[in-house]
């Protein structure tokens, strides 16, 4: 992810709770003492399957984003949600893969992360995602490399260590196969490391992003490396999405890829022309999973080692990992698997195979089966059961705004018309105005005319036209809901003159 924010973040704080036993068995100088001062349990979570870890803030336990391609340490609607903090509008905005998104500025009264301690502190927050996060949180670049810090996906843990009188001294203590390559300097926009790779033998700058799905590459590197994104080696891939609605074009190249003395042959490097370039190349969670590092940015060095795997798996397939955590119980890895057996765009398709592990996560309290299940009894009709989902889900993940719409029409058509109006109050009155779709809720609850809301949707780009048509499908919904079937013919009238091809979020809800 990349994200353009102030970069405001807690200050390290050594204590001796945080030690750990020092590494000086493990080094080659004697006197040079590595010592841990705080180790953190990672594991992936949400949709995409992303790299988190623990925190507290507020008192509360946290989720929080592992995203050394982030500019700064900030919160989410998510967490904010959670704790009742008060948002502040700032006028700016973050931009990633998929777009952009508002910037609020907050105060956490307390933020905790192994060895980070802070008290009151100023914290931006992101505002929209592609998917409402479930982490309530995202640990930047800036608090990241504080210290040298090692990530391990394969022992699944992060690392804080503070090194005493290391010198020049070889820090790769964990096995005798591991190579370093000189860690640049830092640009004074974005504190990741950054260093060299070669991809079919040119020399490009890479760093590595912790919140990227998959390793890629800049269509410019691309060129410059002779790769020609019209030519027989090269295949169209899916969009890629992040913070905002948009998505980024990708395409797939197999080449040549070395870091340090480490080739791979047939590497399946992505292509990606969003234009913002933080580097030639990013290695993402993919090459993580392959490889342990260690950024000793003490000694301007990245220790790395093969630990096994693809190092480029690229989500291309459904690989082997993300059935492992499936199967030892991760509710987010189990979405994950039903969608990919829904959809069979990783896998051949098996409607029984996805029932199942929606089901099976459902029933563990994911929040995001529980909506992807809750919509489809909704539009199955049963409508007591749409709500206990639904319900379900928004307590799992209170930022998402089109379920608590959802959850509105099932209660009205379950005849809880007074629940359904409070709930919604409750949760749109948390909603900051220029949020999507705030006006929709508004409608619902009486408080925009059906004029005011398309006029809110937009105009006539593309977000706009697809805002209009969305708006049109839920006022659909609620004349229908309310028996209002004169409203309901004129909404079909308009949505049928000027809504042809999009896939509307709300339509025929329970029709």
């Amino acid at each position: 992810m990349h994200t353009s924010l102030l970069r405001h973040f807690p200050r390290l704080v050594l204590g001796a709770a945080c030690a750990l036993a020092p590494l000086t068995h493990a080094l080659a100088q004697s006197e040079c003492k590595y010592q841990p001062i705080g180790k953190l349990p990672l594991r992936y979570s949400g949709p995409g399957l992303e790299i988190t870890t623990e925190g507290t803030i507020n008192g509360m336990p946290a989720e929080l984003l592992v995203d050394t391609g982030a500019y700064a340490t900030a919160l989410t609607r998510t967490g904010t949600e959670r704790r009742g903090i008060r948002l502040y509008a700032t006028g700016r905005r973050a931009s990633g893969f998929g777009g952009s998104s508002p910037i609020y500025a907050s105060i956490a009264n307390e933020f905790i992360v192994g060895p980070v301690r802070a008290g009151r502190s100023n914290m931006p927050v992101i505002g929209t995602f592609g998917d409402t996060p479930s982490y309530d949180g995202i640990l930047g670049a800036p608090f990241i490399f504080q210290t040298d810090v090692e990530i391990s996906l394969a022992n699944k843990h992060l690392i804080f260590f503070v090194p005493e009188k290391c010198g020049g001294a070889w820090l790769g203590y964990w096995g005798k196969d591991v190579q370093s390559v000189p860690l640049r300097r830092h640009d004074e926009d974005h504190m990741n490391p950054k260093f060299f790779v070669r991809i079919n033998g040119k020399e490009l700058e890479a760093m590595i992003d912790t919140g990227a799905f998959a390793s890629m590459m800049t269509a410019d590197a691309a060129k410059r490396a002779g790769i020609d994104l019209n030519g027989p080696n090269v295949t169209r891939g899916t969009d890629i999405g992040g913070i905002g609605d948009y998505a980024a074009s990708r395409w797939h190249a197999k080449t040549t890829f070395q870091i340090g003395e480490e080739i791979v042959q047939n590497a399946d490097i992505g292509i990606e022309n969003s234009g913002l370039n933080m580097a030639d190349v990013v290695l993402g969670a993919d090459f993580l999973r392959a490889h342990r590092v260690l950024f000793a940015v003490s000694q301007n060095k990245l220790y790395f080692s093969y630990v096994g795997g693809d190092p480029f798996g690229q989500r291309r397939t459904l690989e082997p990992w993300v059935v492992a955590e499936a199967e030892a119980g991760n509710g987010d890895a189990q979405y994950t698997l039903a969608r990919a057996y829904r959809s069979g765009k990783l896998v051949a398709k098996d409607r029984a195979r996805s029932d199942e592990w929606l089901e099976k996560a459902a029933k563990g309290g994911n929040g995001y089966a529980n909506l992807y299940t809750g919509h489809e009894l909704l539009v199955s009709r049963d409508y007591p059961a749409a709500a206990a989902r639904l319900r379900t889900a928004l307590d799992k993940l209170p930022a998402e705004r089109h379920g608590a719409v959802w959850l509105y029409i099932a209660r009205v058509r379950a005849g809880q018309a007074d629940l359904a109006k409070s709930e919604l109050a409750a949760t749109f009155a948390r909603t900051q105005s220029d949020e999507w779709p705030k006006p929709i809720g508004e409608f619902y609850l009486g408080k925009l005319s059906a004029e005011k809301l398309l006029a809110e949707a937009g105009g006539a780009n593309s977000e706009g036209a697809e805002r209009r048509c969305e708006a049109l499908a839920a006022m659909g919904d609620f004349h229908r809901a309310h028996g209002q079937a004169a409203q309901e013919q004129a909404v079909e009238a308009q949505i049928k003159a000027g809504c042809t091809t999009p896939e509307l979020t709300y339509t025929k809800l329970g029709g």
